[in-house]
């Protein structure tokens, strides 16, 4: 007897299948049509989940952000009891994401700045990025200006520099995680 998937893990696994596809493929060869014939599904399916090719790279890059603050909240509010030991446990888990979908995230946040509702998603990523920032470094910064917006951004920014070069496998992991804790040691330390 097949058991039919939940909806809930229906869509996780077409966003599991769309993910594969930008992997191998690119983002220009995913459309809800591609999406169904790799999942072995039907259109409507595909469609019923995401209306438009629109909605389902927002859904992939959402959940993407979602990966990402669950793995920095269960690795540092956990685990993490001064400073250094956050500094670590941040640089270990940021290029955890990077590794898992680093390259599959830019394709997808590239492919939505062509949309007009979302061509501000890197300000939108620079923000969320600064908010998560703040929250894991928090308890562990005595100074709140050390914790100020124009901070937290020169910080975003150097870090995804930093990602995008090890994305592109122009440095190592060690490198690039030595990388990260030099820059937040360097603007987080009191």
């Amino acid at each position: 007897m097949v058991t039919r998937l939940t909806k809930e893990a229906r869509r996780d696994q077409l966003l599991d299948v769309a993910t594969q596809i930008i992997r191998e493929k690119g983002t220009e060869a995913l459309t809800l049509i591609t999406l169904a014939q790799e999942a072995g599904v039907t259109k409507p399916i595909t469609y019923n989940h995401f209306a438009t090719r629109q909605s389902l790279l927002l859904a992939i890059y959402k959940r993407c952000d979602k990966i990402f603050v669950e793995t920095m909240n269960a690795k540092i509010e956990h685990q993490a009891n001064c400073f250094d030991e956050a500094v670590q446990l941040f640089s270990d888990a940021y290029l955890e994401c990077v590794e898992q979908n680093g390259r599959e995230y830019e394709e997808v946040v590239f492919a939505l700045m062509a949309y007009p509702d979302h061509r501000h998603v890197r300000r939108v990523i620079r923000d969320f990025f600064c908010d998560v920032l703040i929250d894991v470094f928090r308890p562990f910064v005595t100074q709140p200006q050390q914790l100020l917006p124009l901070r937290m951004a020169a910080i975003f920014g150097a870090i995804e520099g930093i990602a995008t070069m090890f994305n592109e496998a122009r440095v190592k992991r060690e490198e690039a995680r030595k990388a990260i804790e030099d820059v937040l040691c360097c603007q987080l330390r009191d």
